[in-house]
């Protein structure tokens, strides 16, 4: 009988409160299932050094002129996806510099595709445009799913930087990765079933590396997304609230100066803070590498 590849990994073990799990009445039941979660998010703080150094390669992704890649198969592809198509809206970055490759494709994603983790084929396929200036977040609970494993591969033997997550230490992801991110939850409450514990830990990792990301990039002063493309009436009014707050001008003067600024929330508050029009205010931007703080410094003290 062939050794067993999983069984030995932390995301496989049983819980220590799974013998009788499922007799317990239904609170009981959700109790152990939000204890699990509670420890699994505490978990990400361990991983907290790598995430920086992990947000730092994204930031000089984008600033180098590459994309961010993200890969994965089954939830954690599901993780990668939603982090992904969040940073466009949030952070002013173009949908064109971003790719999600996911095991099975992005089509029909109501239809669970468990089969393509291991297909290194399609991951092959997936992977032919990346190149040497990307940075390449390659994860998985068990850290060795075909699928994103070969996809790591091919972009560092291409120059590209990769980030490998995985919820096991030791694991393919881990060991080949130029910066390792373990995420060490503890076993999953249903054994195995990382859309759990796991699950949260990605997220929760996922969305405060690619948040520092934002920071770094100059996209984020005082905790406002200063960058956020404005296309639907909450966008435009949250884009108004930002130009009064950082600038303490009224309602009509932010809605005025972000017209002028064709929507640009750093620009409209560069216009109201004194720069001449969006020429001048998208100068000051250019001379400060998109640092909102810093143009602001420069247009106040002429």
């Amino acid at each position: 009988m062939a050794e067993s590849q999983t069984s030995h990994l932390q995301t496989e073990q049983p819980h220590a409160q799974a013998k009788g799990f499922d007799l317990l009445s239904g609170a009981e039941i959700l109790a152990i299932l939000h204890e699990g979660q509670v420890a699994a998010a505490k978990s990400v703080s361990s991983a907290i050094p790598a995430l920086e150094k992990g947000a730092e390669a994204m930031a000089t992704a984008i600033r180098s002129g590459g994309n961010l890649v993200y890969a994965a198969a089954g939830s954690s592809g599901l993780m990668g996806l939603a982090d992904g198509l969040e940073i466009p809206p949030t952070f002013g970055i173009s949908t064109s510099r971003i790719s999600i490759l996911r095991a099975g494709g992005l089509e029909d994603m109501a239809k669970p595709k468990g089969e393509a983790e291991d297909d290194g084929v399609a991951a092959t396929r997936d992977a032919a445009d990346i190149g040497p200036n990307d940075c390449v977040i390659c994860l998985a609970a068990s850290g060795n799913t075909v699928y994103p494993v070969t996809i790591m591969n091919i972009a560092k033997a291409r120059g590209a930087t990769t980030i490998g997550i995985s919820n096991n230490d030791g694991a393919l992801l881990i060991t080949g990765a130029d910066i390792p991110v373990v995420l060490p939850t503890p076993p999953e409450v249903i054994a195995g079933s990382t859309r759990l514990g796991a699950g949260t830990a990605q997220k929760m990792a996922l969305n405060m590396m690619s948040s520092l990301m934002g920071v770094l990039l100059g996209h984020v002063m005082d905790g406002l997304m200063v960058n956020v493309i404005a296309n639907n009436v909450k966008l435009l009014e949250r884009a108004e609230n930002i130009v009064m707050g950082i600038t303490g001008c009224d309602r009509n003067t932010a809605s005025d100066n972000l017209k002028v600024a064709n929507g640009g929330v750093k620009q409209a508050i560069l216009i109201t803070s004194g720069a001449k029009d969006l020429s001048d205010a998208t100068n000051y931007l250019e001379m400060t590498d998109q640092n909102l703080r810093a143009a602001i410094a420069k247009v106040t003290t002429g």
